[in-house]
């Protein structure tokens, strides 16, 4: 039992100051120190300039090699087409309508904003270049199966140009090549990159709304139930069994139990009738995500396996 408290207390020590900043964007909003309008583009800027430029430097700086640990890659993909072919099914107890919002919002993480800041606070930096390639490869497929649970067409092009997708792939090219960067843009990448994580974080916290739950309970729930739990038990199992070492069952962890990332908010609006209900997921997940991620931390390191 005390060990177990150790575990949870270590564990907090990574998650509250994440759960910290949530809370502060949270309440910095409610109180209208911040309006929608900085919000929104507090958030495009993080997603075109900071999180590339943070994620290109952190691959570009080292060996094209050590970052790509193929092992991790191939799990976080089978384990993310398995877990899409169980909500397909799961799905069938809702409307028809809401399934393909439930489907996206229960596989589609926040891997670069809370996924990547986890991992930054548990194994530093270093960790970097390896998150971003698996970031790299699954985020693609995100977006390619949300096109397809979503019934969209059309929207395969903005995959290409996601700016997140362009500062990884462009990171891994310079760094195959061993491109040299000046130091002062390296010093500059530098800044950009210590100012990412704070204020996605504290965008997050500003977007949350809990206003209208009750209309989508029994969605919202199953959605919960797949995204925290479901999702990191099927991966870090596949994990597991595949032999992946500690850090890479860590990094599996942190990437498989992420909230669901408002990306899936986004598409949803522009291409069903349910952004609302996807909104909510976002919330919901986010809110009990920090407990979850909390109690899985200390779990698995109980055990030995992070």
């Amino acid at each position: 039992m005390a060990n177990m408290l150790n575990e949870l207390e270590f564990a907090f020590g990574i998650t509250g100051p994440i759960l910290l900043l949530l809370i502060i964007g949270w309440s910095i909003r409610r109180l209208n120190w911040v309006d929608e309008t900085f919000v929104s583009q507090a958030n495009t800027l993080v997603f075109n300039i900071a999180m590339p430029v943070m994620l290109f430097f952190a691959i570009s700086s080292g060996s094209f090699d050590q970052a790509l640990n193929v092992s991790l890659t191939l799990v976080g993909a089978f384990g993310t087409l398995a877990l899409i072919g169980i909500l397909l099914l799961a799905g069938k107890a809702l409307p028809a309508d809401q399934r393909g919002v439930f489907v996206q919002g229960s596989y589609r993480g926040n891997l670069a904003i809370l996924g990547v800041a986890l991992c930054v606070a548990t194994y530093g930096d270093d960790v970097l270049p390896m998150v971003a390639m698996y970031i790299g490869v699954v985020t693609t497929m995100y977006n390619v199966l949300a096109v397809w649970v979503l019934d969209s067409k059309g929207a395969l092009t903005k995959i290409l140009k996601n700016p997140i997708l362009i500062g990884i792939v462009s990171g891994a090219v310079a760094s195959l090549i061993d491109l040299p960067i000046p130091v002062f843009i390296d010093a500059t990448g530098v800044y950009l990159a210590q100012m990412t994580l704070p204020l996605a974080l504290l965008c997050i916290g500003a977007t949350l709304d809990f206003s209208s739950l009750q209309t989508h309970y029994r969605s919202i729930s199953l959605a919960v139930f797949f995204k925290l739990l479901v999702s990191p038990i099927l991966l870090v199992g596949g994990g597991y069994i595949a032999g992946l070492d500690n850090q890479a069952l860590g990094v599996l962890f942190f990437m498989s139990a992420s909230p669901t990332a408002t990306a899936s908010y986004i598409m949803a609006k522009q291409m069903t009738s349910h952004g609302a209900l996807a909104a909510e997921i976002v919330a919901v997940t986010t809110a009990l995500g920090v407990l979850s991620y909390t109690v899985g931390l200390a779990l698995l390191r109980s055990y030995g396996l992070i």
